[in-house]
């Protein structure tokens, strides 16, 4: 059937397309929640994915596992969400597709790593903590951190890099630190 779905697909034709966009709405739109704060962001996301399949429509192969298809640009347009949102760090798209096909952390690991890095974040000044917090976590730019916490940019540029350097001193990773920050944006959701 999905074999069927991509030559029509390929033909332009539209009512496959809707087709295409009824049976696979739904899934695609649970994996992106897993990955996006906000409903809206989701749906935009989700949104996103199945406009690249209309897009490069003619570059898909028959063969080809239509599902197999809608998850990898899943996976692509998350991480392009993230990169046009800059709100936590640049992850290169390579790194977070990666990220994301490896399901194969427990969430026991996952949980570990989320405290090793709360544990190593406590340790840190409380001054610098909250300039980091406010940058990677807040979405706050050095001039907005800078006015707040009366100092200038590129003290804010400094304290943050000492944060970055003291992390991966002690071999936290930035996937991981991503990680961390998407954990924190859920936990704020869940309290409100």
């Amino acid at each position: 059937m999905s074999s069927n779905l991509i030559v029509r697909l390929r033909e332009g034709d539209d009512s496959c397309f809707r087709e295409i966009y009824d049976l696979y709405h739904f899934k695609v739109f649970c994996f992106v929640k897993k990955y996006t704060a906000q409903l809206a962001d989701s749906e935009d996301v989700t949104q996103n994915v199945f406009i690249h399949l209309w897009k490069y429509r003619t570059k898909l192969d028959s063969n080809t596992d239509l599902e197999a298809v809608l998850y990898k640009s899943s996976k692509q347009e998350i991480s392009k969400w993230y990169k046009k949102q800059n709100r936590i760090f640049s992850v290169e798209n390579d790194q977070l597709i990666k990220e994301l096909d490896s399901a194969s952390e427990s969430d026991d690991d996952i949980s570990l790593k989320l405290e090793k890095i709360e544990y190593l974040l406590n340790k840190i000044p409380a001054k610098r903590r909250k300039i980091f917090n406010l940058h990677k976590f807040e979405d706050l730019s050095y001039k907005e951190i800078a006015l707040e916490m009366d100092m200038s940019p590129s003290a804010v540029a400094n304290q943050i890099s000492k944060t970055l350097q003291f992390l991966k001193k002690n071999s936290v990773k930035n996937h991981e630190l991503y990680w961390f920050a998407l954990f924190l944006i859920n936990q704020s959701e869940n309290i409100l």
